[in-house]
């Protein structure tokens, strides 16, 4: 008897046992499946990439705080937006960390956190300059 071109024959090698990624338990289905259900999968997913989010929050944390005290630098300091490193530092502000950095040819570099820019002056001082994406180092 002929059977059919497209038929599926029962084969070992389409169906086998394997253990769920997630909790070990054993699953019965198709050869492919890593998983016993989507709980399992998507805590699995969250826990191998939790490391990757972590620092991802982490530095938004950092550079939400910078952008918050830069903030509070333009408003104390209104006339000449000419701030003390170490009145930044006292606030906990990280120099290490800024979204954007750009060479001016005749300044020092202009260090952008998300709207607000700033640049090193002279030494201990710090320039704090509103940036937008349509503005150009001077």
């Amino acid at each position: 008897m002929m059977s059919h071109p497209y038929a599926i024959e029962p084969d070992d090698t389409i169906y086998t046992t394997l253990n769920c990624m997630n909790c070990g338990v054993t699953l019965i289905g198709r050869r492919d499946k890593k998983f016993c259900d989507d709980h399992c999968r998507s805590l699995f997913h969250n826990v191998t990439s939790a490391a990757h989010y972590n620092l991802i929050r982490k530095t938004h944390t950092i550079l939400r705080k910078n952008r918050r005290i830069l903030n509070l630098a333009m408003s104390v300091f209104q006339e000449q937006h000419v701030v003390p490193a170490h009145w930044l530092m006292q606030r906990g502000f990280s120099f290490q960390h800024c979204t954007q950095k750009i060479d001016c040819k005749d300044d020092s570099p202009l260090l952008v956190c998300y709207d607000v820019a700033y640049r090193w002056r002279e030494q201990g001082v710090v320039q704090i300059l509103f940036w937008s994406a349509d503005s150009r180092a001077a």
